[in-house]
């Protein structure tokens, strides 16, 4: 009874020493995911902030001006119909 009580015990000890090694392990994983989510998370803020910064009106106005751009002076709209009517012309001036 003593021999298989022992066999039983030591069992038991390998199989708790085999449940710990393995949480540890996994916890260790978890660990490690959570870092690469958190600088994952920090990089698609940055990327965000950068598109932010790159897209606001003033800085794409400064860029448009650095081109070459300039406010239209005057536009000109075109409107075609499908039935093969004349087309209309409009002119709308940005001028006073």
């Amino acid at each position: 009874m003593a021999i298989v009580s022992g066999a039983v015990l030591v069992g038991l000890t390998v199989a708790w020493l085999a449940v710990s090694t393995r949480t540890a392990l996994l916890n260790r994983q978890l660990d490690e995911l959570e870092w690469k989510h958190t600088l994952l998370t920090e990089a698609i803020n940055r990327t965000w902030t950068e598109i932010g910064e790159a897209t606001s009106p003033q800085v794409m106005e400064d860029r448009a001006k650095r081109l070459g751009f300039r406010p239209a002076e005057r536009i000109e709209y075109l409107v075609t119909t499908l039935d093969g009517a004349p087309a209309i012309t409009m002119t709308h001036s940005t001028k006073p």
